[in-house]
C-alpha cells in the first residue's frame, strides 16, 4: 500500500495570508501546508479521502490522473469544497465515481452539489452517492469505519489493512480506539499544541499513541501555530509531524 498526505493542513492552511504565519519557520518548505487529504494506491486501485479545496494540485502534484473512490469523514468545508475537481477524473476516466459518506452528509450534499449527483441543466452527473457503512469491500479492499468525536459532530476514521486515518478527532466513543490496534501507520489530526473544544491536544494524542501503539504515527491538519521541526524535536520515537506530498509505503 501506498499512502499520500496531498495536504495536512487545517481549515485555514499554513501559513495563513497577509504575513500571519504563527509560530512557523518561513525557510522551511514542510511548514507550507495546504487542507488536508490523502490518497490510498492498493493494487493499482486508487482511494481519495475528502476532497479538499486544495484538491487540483494537490492531485496535479502527486501525478494523479484517476480516482477510483472518495471516502469522506465530514460535511465541514475544508474537507469537501474540492469536490468539484473530480470532474476532471470523471472526464479522463469515462466514468461514474463513487462518493461514500456518512447518512448525515447526504442531503446537504445533494443540495449544495445537485449537479455533480444527480445532473443539471447542460451537466451529467460525474459521481454517485453511496451511503457509508460500517465496512465496505471496494475491489476486493476491505475498509473499516467507525464516527470519533469532532465537538459538536462526528468524524469517520477510516481503517484499510495496517493503516488508519482519524482526522478532526476530539475523543473516541466507548471502546472504539481498540479498533485501531496492530497498526503500521496511523495519520491523526493534531491541529495545536493545546486543546480546542472540537480537537484534542499533542498530551491526548500521545496518550492515545501510548494505548494503541501503532508502529509509526503521522500527524496531519496542523495550523501554522505547529512549526514541523519543533513539534518534530518533542515527538516520541516513530511519531512524525506530517508534510504535504509525503509518501509513506506499508
Amino acid at each position: 500500500m501506498k499512502v499520500t498526505i496531498l495536504g495536512c493542513g487545517g481549515s485555514f492552511g499554513s501559513p495563513l495570508a497577509w504575513q500571519r504565519y504563527g509560530n512557523i519557520d518561513l525557510s522551511n518548505k514542510r511548514n507550507f501546508r495546504t487542507r488536508s487529504s490523502v490518497l490510498i494506491e492498493e493494487n493499482k486501485i486508487n482511494i481519495l479521502i475528502d476532497t479538499s479545496p486544495d484538491l487540483r494540485s494537490q492531485l496535479y502534484n502527486a501525478k494523479c490522473t484517476n480516482i477510483d473512490a472518495v471516502l469522506y469523514t465530514h460535511i465541514h468545508s475544508d474537507h469537501t469544497a474540492g469536490l468539484p475537481d473530480m470532474r476532471a477524473m470523471s472526464i479522463i476516466n469515462n466514468k461514474i465515481i463513487p462518493a461514500y459518506m456518512p447518512s448525515i452528509m447526504i442531503d446537504d450534499m445533494e443540495k449544495m452539489y445537485k449537479y455533480i449527483f444527480s445532473g443539471e441543466k447542460d451537466y451529467n452527473p460525474f459521481m454517485k452517492i453511496i451511503e457509508l457503512k460500517d465496512k465496505i469491500n471496494f475491489k476486493n479492499i476491505l475498509i473499516e469505519t467507525f464516527k470519533h468525536n469532532h465537538g459538536s459532530i462526528d468524524v469517520q476514521t477510516f481503517r484499510i489493512g495496517n493503516f488508519a486515518y482519524s482526522t478532526d478527532i476530539k475523543k473516541f466513543y466507548d471502546n472504539d480506539i481498540d479498533k485501531l490496534r496492530n497498526l503500521d501507520l496511523w495519520i491523526v489530526g493534531l491541529l495545536r499544541d493545546d486543546e480546542h473544544p472540537s480537537h484534542a491536544g499533542y498530551d491526548k494524542i500521545i496518550e492515545y499513541i501510548n494505548y494503541i501503539k501503532p508502529k509509526k504515527t503521522i500527524f496531519t491538519h496542523m495550523t501554522a501555530l505547529l512549526d514541523e521541526k519543533l513539534l518534530k524535536s518533542k515527538c516520541p520515537k516513530n511519531v512524525f509531524p506530517g508534510y504535504d506530498g509525503q509518501i509513506i509505503e506499508i
